[in-house]
This record gives structure tokens, sequence and C-alpha cells, in this order.
């Protein structure tokens, strides 16, 4: 801004508050204006001498040990802060997470923190319970890109659960209601994280970085019962078949009936969403209510069905029950392969499911920032990205936190492969009928041989 006039820091042109987020230079007779970077708090003009201090940088920028208030929840395996406490800052209630409080500074060890406080063995003992807790919270693909983010850009945090209801939040017209979008459109908080969907939505009301990688929206659906009977032996063929030619063909309708029993019938796998649908499979998860319009596409002919299908949750008991009368599938999101369910599930629960092939919807996961912190985040992702970290903290976080039944959901157990496999011989009845029958005849031949006095060679 050029002024034709002398102007002073009495003069309202440096106001600070008229000109929001945007850079500034004011150039009049008197001397040179420049506004301190949107990034820094609280902004002042700064008088220059020189043309070239009057440039605004972008980018990975130092926000000089600045506090930012950032919004994030409980979301494995992006983000494992769960213990907080409630507290007032800045006039707004909430619940901060304690994990952030717990020093960083390799000068502090947990002797000295815990001398500041009490003395007492069994507190002490606890105390130390208590930090390692509270420390291996900072965990999480997400959570572990954020500490870096944080520590190039040189700010420090404060990290809240999202208020209201919802977690992200909900559009009403013009307004977002409640949820850490909602927290952010309303400049409560600076930085939210937790597996955002970069979609319209929200991109609507908040800034929206370039996204660190993509998840996809999955179900576990029930495998493919076998149906095992001890009279399929009858199946490969009708009774009045095995009435007439029962004598002439016995040795190869044993053949045929053994093959039956370690081949046997099995249901249809489910992989499409059409067969979600005509298998007739409920779904459910704890509260809130989905958005459907988030999971599926209303306009496709078996996606609008799903919204029909779902049965909203009480607690994982209720949960359990579903899976033990059956037809019930579980919904989750993929990442890297490996399928996440939205809300606890046991081990034991896993054991009749895999992974449905088609995935009823995509996302790519980014985090939502203020305006002046965009280009520095999307700098700082772009750099993860390309040199591997966020690929790192990927595997590094599954490993550590994936459970071995949420790997054996990817395994398939009825497909015929080439690869060599264990033989089974299901039913149990089937394989010691199998050598009853093998006895029987090793038996009559032994007992012919005997008959006959005929030698036999031992």
């Amino acid at each position: 801004m050029v002024i034709d006039d002398t102007i002073d820091y009495t003069s309202e042109l440096l106001n600070v508050t008229l000109y929001g987020y945007s850079s500034v230079n004011v150039i009049s007779r008197s001397a040179r204006w420049s506004l301190s970077e949107n990034y820094l708090f609280p902004r002042r003009f700064i008088n220059v001498s020189r043309i070239e201090e009057m440039n605004h940088q972008s980018g990975i920028v130092d926000l000089e040990g600045r506090e930012l208030q950032v919004a994030a929840f409980f979301n494995p395996p992006l983000c494992y802060l769960l213990t907080s406490v409630n507290r007032t800052v800045n006039g707004i209630d909430g619940q901060f997470f304690t994990a952030p409080d717990i020093p960083r500074d390799p000068m502090v060890t947990l002797e000295s923190l815990w001398n500041q406080r009490q003395s007492g063995n069994s507190l002490k003992i606890y105390w130390f319970q208590y930090v390692s807790r509270i420390e291996n919270e900072i965990d999480g693909i997400e959570t572990k890109l954020f500490v870096i983010i944080a520590e190039r850009l040189n700010f420090t945090w404060q990290i809240r659960k999202p208020n209201h209801h919802y977690r992200f939040g909900r559009p009403n017209g013009t307004h977002w209601n409640g949820g850490m979008i909602g927290q952010l459109f309303r400049n409560e908080i600076d930085i939210a994280f937790s597996g955002i969907w970069l979609k319209h939505d929200q991109y609507r009301f908040v800034n929206l970085t370039k996204p660190w990688h993509q998840l996809f929206i999955n179900y576990l659906v029930p495998r493919p019962k076998h149906k095992f009977s001890f009279w399929a032996l009858t199946r490969p063929l009708t009774p009045g078949v095995w009435l007439a030619i029962f004598g002439m063909i016995l040795l190869h309708s044993l053949n045929v009936c053994a093959k039956a029993w370690i081949n046997p019938h099995a249901e249809t796998r489910i992989d499409q969403l059409d067969q979600f649908i005509l298998k007739n499979l409920t779904w459910g998860r704890e509260s809130p209510m989905p958005k459907f319009d988030d999971y599926f596409n209303l306009n496709d002919k078996y996606g609008s069905q799903f919204p029909k299908k779902f049965q909203l949750e009480k607690s994982q008991e209720e949960r359990h029950e579903k899976i033990i009368q059956g037809n019930y599938a579980i919904i989750g999101r993929m990442i890297d392969s490996i399928f996440f369910p939205e809300n606890d599930i046991s081990s034991d629960d896993l054991q009749n499911y895999r992974v449905m092939k088609q995935s009823v919807s995509d996302y790519y996961v980014s985090f939502a920032v203020k305006p002046w912190l965009i280009k520095s985040f999307d700098k700082v992702i772009l750099w993860m990205r390309e040199t591997g970290i966020v690929t790192y903290h990927i595997k590094d976080v599954i490993y550590r936190k994936t459970s071995k039944s949420l790997r054996q959901v990817l395994v398939e157990y009825d497909i015929v492969t080439e690869t060599t496999h264990a033989l089974e011989l299901l039913p149990l009845s089937a394989a010691f009928a199998f050598l009853f029958f093998g006895l029987f005849i090793s038996s009559i031949k032994r007992i012919s041989l005997a008959a006959i006095k005929i030698p036999v060679l031992v």
C-alpha cells in the first residue's frame, strides 16, 4: 500500500485488526512499514529501512514457539490420545489431553519431575506408571506426523477433544454444528486432525491441507460356512441310480464320495455390494448415527439399500450377540491393506470374518488448519511423503498396534491356489470311515489267504 503522505504509529492505517490474515506493506513519505507474518501472534507493524525487509515468508517457516490450539480424538491407528482433564482456555471450556503436558526436555527426568511434587515410595511408583502411560498415548500415524510438523515449524500445542456430540460435526446451511470442524470454523482452535476426510462439505467451511494418505471404508463379512454331513456320500447320484447300479460301480462311487467329503459344498463368497444386499446382511455401530451419503452412493441401486440395513448399537455386548446370531457385517476402515473396525471387536468374534473385496467408498486424509498455516503444512506433508516418513510411520504403528486377529481377516481359506497347504479331510467321521474301510478290505484279504493256506510275507 503506497500512501502519498506522512504517517506515524498513531495512524489508523496501522491498525492491525483491519487486515485479518493478509500480508501488508505500507510505504509513505515518512517511513516504510511491514506487518509481521500472519503466523505470529500478536501481529504488529515494523518500521523497516530497506525494501528487502518487506518480503513476506511462506512455506516452511518459524512460528517462534507460538502455542496453537489443536483438536483430535482417540482413533486407532491414527491417534491414541485418551487421558484428558477439564480446563478453560481463552474463555472456552474443554477436555484437554494430558499427554502433551509431559516435558519433552531431555534434562527433565521422571525423578526430578516427581521430586517437585511429593515423596513416598508407593506414590512414587504410581507416578512413574502414570507418566509412562501418558507418554505412550502420544502415538498413532497422524499424531507422529503432527509432532514432526510441530518440530519443523517450531510451535507448541494444547490438544483437546471435539466438543458436543459429534467428532467432526455436521453442516447446517451456512453454519457448521459441533465437532472439530465447527471448532475450527468458530476460531476456537487452529488445527484439527484424526482422520479428517478431504471432501467438499468440510472444504466449504475450513482449509484442508494436501492429503498425506488414502483410506478405504470397508466391511468384515462372515466367512462362507462349510456344510458338513455324513450323508454327503449320496450327493453325487440320486437314490434310484444307487439302487440300480450300486454293485457295478461300488469302487467308483466310493471315490466320488471321498472327493465330496474332501471338497465340501460352501456358501457363496460375499465380495460385491449386490452380494451383500442379496445375502440380507445387517450392520451397525455405536452412536452417533453415520452420515450415510458419506459412506455410500445413495443413487446406486445397491448402495441406497445399505442405510436400511443399519442398526444403532448400545454396547459391545449387543454387537457380540449379533455376531453370534450371524448375518452381521462389521464396518471399518482399510489403511495400508489392514482393516480397523470402527468399534471394539473381540479377537474371538473376528475368527469367522474376512474382508469384502469391494470397498463401499474411499477418501484421502488430511489436516484441517487456519488459512495462515495451509502453505506450511502442505510443504511439510509433501516433504514427509517424498522422504518416506509417512510410509514409515504407517508401517511402524500398524506393526506395533495391530493384533493378529486383524491380520487374519485378510487371509482367504476357501480359495483354491497352487501353493502347498495341509490336506484337510472334514468331517472327521469321513476320515475314520475311510480308515475302517481300508482295515476291512485288508482283513478280508488276510483271512482269505489264510483259508487257502498261502504263505503270507511279513
